[in-house]
């Protein structure tokens, strides 16, 4: 898995790729995002629409990511999953966990638009 981040505004933005099946490359992710939220940010927009493949540990970094920006009062969304990351996040029923939009720029517009 690689990953790359970046900044949009006060948005974070972490655009992966590759296989989420733990190993090398892996281990950086949730430390960017906890970094990110002990900074104070508050939006994460995950960028998935390269990311192949996940299993039950790309699963797992995922959970982690939003229960660090749950406890924060933050939110995270998840853009751009194929079908086969989805399948995999149906079967073990996060998919009425996580947050989705089709893409970043629709992700980035979501955590843009104010609260209620």
């Amino acid at each position: 898995m690689q990953q790359q981040t970046f900044w949009q505004d006060d948005i974070f933005v972490v655009k992966l790729s590759g296989k989420m099946m733990g190993g090398m490359g892996t281990a950086g992710f949730h430390d960017d995002v906890k970094l990110a939220a002990s900074e104070g940010c508050r939006r994460v927009a995950i960028d998935m629409e390269e990311v192949d493949w996940l299993n039950s540990w790309g699963v797992g970094l995922l959970v982690s990511a939003f229960t660090t920006l749950r406890n924060c009062g933050g939110q995270m969304i998840l853009a751009g999953c194929g079908p086969k990351v989805m399948a995999v996040l149906r079967m073990t029923h996060f998919d009425s966990v996580f947050v989705f939009e089709n893409d970043v720029n629709a992700a980035l517009q979501t955590l843009a638009a104010p609260s209620d």
